[in-house]
């Protein structure tokens, strides 16, 4: 198996901006968003997430935590704290620090955290 047929997902890579802005009173401080449109589009990769979770309690409400691999081609823009976008499902992931293996492909180490709603 080659690894371009280990490719079977398409993702969508936005990079973090940091912008300054005035708070008023003379404070200017930098805030930080991801753009509208993805910095890089329709990218070949595989992504290696489990459907379970840990749990964390909090103050407020139970917070579940996802960690997984994403497998990406060697010289894709991919940054730590890009938001990932798995374009089949819809979910988003955060990046961790991209690692280099051996000038062939990348593998980044992704999360996504969130709120458990109870039920109503």
């Amino acid at each position: 198996m080659s690894f371009e047929n280990l490719l079977d997902h398409k993702c969508a890579i936005y990079h973090m901006k940091k912008d300054s802005k005035s708070l008023g009173y003379g404070i200017n401080g930098d805030s930080f968003s991801y753009p509208m449109e993805p910095d890089e589009a329709s990218i070949p990769c595989h992504f290696n997430v489990s459907d379970t979770g840990t749990l964390e309690q909090t103050e407020d409400a139970n917070e579940y935590v996802v960690v997984g691999k994403l497998n990406l081609p060697y010289g894709t823009d991919v940054r730590v704290n890009d938001k990932i976008v798995d374009l089949g499902s819809g979910i988003s992931y955060y990046a961790e620090v991209p690692r280099n293996i051996r000038d062939h492909h990348i593998i980044v180490q992704i999360q996504r955290k969130g709120k458990v709603k109870g039920a109503i």
